[in-house]
């Protein structure tokens, strides 16, 4: 993520403000000002604000993230051109495989969850529609730095903090580069249960005809259901056919 050289104190205590709201659910104003640091009055004004201008809402003596945030997201969705034809392909993979199965795309270096569609047997995890993962240990975000252009790959890579999430998170910047190019070769990119043991997936860029990378889509499931059979064989099949569909609609475009 880039940070700002001259950040703006106000907006970002504004931007703290908010963040201890979406991460307690609803808090007080004295809770508020002790996780951010700063007085309570500080903290009143900053929620007077957001509430006057409906970014928040108070329930008895909580205040919460208002339903304002709802229309800004609907307008930052409207610039992924290709969602909705992305999102009726992630429902058939849903009810094909019965799993979980994502959409996700690239921003500041993070993978960030548009779309999640559940079969009927779809595990529950704690990914959500806006939901931020790091790109080196997910299927999608796997995919989409492996066709990335490459002078982009290697900034996001060099600016990586390689965290083991599991025993076979990849934590090596060369283990991952040579995963990356076996990627490339195959067209799919495999989690396996590098981000929850236990928890595997497969994924595949969305591209146009000039390379571009749109984003990527995945199916995930538990390791006693997704065998190596069935996630290096039919799963894979299904994401391709999936893609190519979108692809094929991203020229009319």
């Amino acid at each position: 993520m880039t940070e700002a050289k001259n950040p703006v104190q106000a907006v970002q205590r504004t931007l703290d403000v908010l963040d201890v709201l979406r991460a307690t659910g609803g808090a007080r104003v004295t809770e508020v000002a002790r996780e951010v640091g700063v007085s309570k009055g500080t903290v009143h004004c900053h929620l007077a604000t957001l509430e006057e201008n409906g970014y928040v809402i108070k329930e008895g003596n909580e205040y919460k993230l208002g339903l304002r945030f709802i229309d800004l997201a609907h307008h930052a969705k409207d610039r992924i051109g290709i969602f909705d034809v992305t999102t009726s392909e992630v429902d058939t993979l849903a009810e094909e495989s019965g799993e979980l199965a994502l959409f996700t795309v690239e921003e500041e270096g993070e993978g960030i969850c548009l779309y999640t569609a559940e079969g009927e047997n779809a595990v529950r995890t704690e990914i959500y529609v806006g939901y931020r993962n790091n790109l080196y240990h997910t299927a999608v975000g796997k995919a989409m730095l492996a066709h990335m252009a490459e002078e982009k790959r290697d900034r996001l890579i060099a600016h990586m903090e390689f965290e083991q999430l599991t025993p076979r998170t990849i934590t090596d910047e060369y283990v991952l580069r040579e995963e990356l190019e076996a990627i490339r070769e195959e067209g799919i990119a495999y989690n396996h249960g590098e981000t929850i043991q236990g928890l595997v997936g497969a994924g595949a860029p969305i591209r146009d005809q000039d390379g571009t990378v749109y984003g990527a889509v995945s199916i995930i499931g538990p390791v006693r259901r997704m065998g190596e059979e069935r996630l290096e064989g039919e799963i894979p099949e299904m994401i391709r056919r999936a893609v190519n569909i979108i692809e094929i609609n991203i020229t009319s475009l």
